[in-house]
């Protein structure tokens, strides 16, 4: 009997191993991931971002409990009596907007942040100029600041979520789930490729974009689907200093990254499709559309030369672009997702560990009251849209 089969061992199956396991129940679940490598899991070639920027209060108490967990994170997950080393980059963030409706989302979300103790402050066009002067803001009403958000190492956060977990005694087998056998009322049995079987009382689907497909082993219909983002690293003859994370009304977004910047751009027309090499179409697509927005935006990026280049993806809900957790209501009563973060599953991903340790423990919620974003409000088609920023 393996008690609690986590599938998935990136870093949402990882928070929770870990958080388990500081509350002792290491014993208690078994984690199954395919690669311990990682080398094809979103959070590792994700932007690593750490963000605040919301406007619905459960993302942002998530994200408030993530940034202080990694801020942290090398002294809770140290191993073998010296913490590591785990730097955040406060490098913060800027959101970009024009127009009347942009503005009026912007400043309804700020309210939001700020009664949730988020001090981002609003900046007029002016006072852009003045503190990003390597900007162009002609056609821009006003920005976003969240100054005191960054970055981390995404890979790093990953493998330390997993080697603090094993080192208390949390299981990881390597392997994949092939087959969840059940009886109408709760999953009975995990089926591997291996061959292997595990009896389990409770299967937690934490598998990012493959969670739909382990979703329909069981019958379960969930809205989520990969959604391609390349990411460019490029380096520009003129210095313009650090910068934060900053997302245009183009909807492309760029950051500073070691000695060049970074930049990324959705792929919402090839969503469903997992791309992990950048080819000759994503290499036109940047030369047509993601390099014309850099260089209006900054006009030093128009000398900008790639680098290299990489795919990640996103586990993209698209109901309403936020994650669907907890059991799933109306089907197998032992069957619990954490799906669908649609870009911002690094920064939650404690929060997230936490949330489903309490559930599992306790029945219920006790740190942040995540009901909201329950599987229910698919049953009801009453989504819960985050307005202005994006991942």
């Amino acid at each position: 009997m393996a008690g609690i089969a986590v599938i998935g061992g990136s870093i949402m199956g990882s928070s929770l191993a870990y958080h388990m396991a500081m509350a002792g129940h290491a014993a208690d679940l078994v984690v199954i991931e395919p690669d311990p490598t990682y080398e094809w899991a979103a959070a590792p070639r994700s932007a690593g971002g750490v963000r605040r920027m919301y406007g619905i209060a459960e993302n942002i108490e998530m994200s408030l409990y993530g940034r202080s967990f990694y801020e942290d994170f090398a002294h809770l997950l140290d191993v073998d009596g010296e913490p590591g080393v785990f730097p955040f980059r406060e490098l913060g963030y800027l959101h970009l907007v024009a127009g009347s409706k942009a503005v009026s989302e912007m400043e309804h979300n700020w309210r939001i942040q700020r009664a949730n103790g988020v001090a981002n402050e609003i900046l007029d066009r002016a006072t852009l100029t003045k503190r990003f002067p390597f900007l162009n803001v002609d056609d821009i009403d006003a920005g976003l600041h969240g100054p005191r958000d960054g970055f981390v190492d995404p890979y790093g956060a990953v493998m330390g979520f997993r080697r603090k977990a094993i080192s208390l005694g949390v299981e990881y087998i390597q392997d994949r789930v092939v087959g969840l056998e059940h009886d109408d009322v709760a999953v009975r049995r995990v089926v591997l490729k291996s061959g292997r079987t595990l009896d389990v009382e409770t299967a937690v689907n934490l598998a990012g974009a493959w969670a739909p497909a382990i979703c329909r082993m069981v019958g379960m219909d969930v809205p989520v689907v990969p959604l391609s983002r390349p990411t460019f690293y490029f380096e520009t003859m003129e210095n313009i200093g650090p910068t934060p994370l900053i997302k245009d009304p183009s909807d492309i977004s760029f950051r500073t990254e070691g000695g060049g910047f970074a930049t990324g751009m959705t792929r919402q027309d090839v969503a469903g499709e997992f791309i992990w090499e950048i080819g000759a179409r994503e290499h036109a697509y940047f030369e047509k559309v993601m390099w014309p927005a850099l260089a209006r935006r900054v006009p030093a990026f128009s000398t900008l030369k790639v680098q290299r280049s990489w795919a990640g993806h996103y586990a993209m809900n698209q109901f309403d672009g936020n994650v669907i957790i907890g059991p799933w209501i109306g089907g197998l009563e032992n069957f619990i997702v954490a799906v669908g973060f649609s870009g911002a599953g690094l920064q939650k991903g404690p929060a997230v560990g936490r949330a489903l340790t309490e559930l599992l423990l306790h029945g219920e919620y006790q740190s942040i009251d995540l009901h909201r974003l329950s599987y229910q409000r698919i049953i009801d088609d009453k989504p819960l849209f985050e307005i202005g920023f994006k991942a």
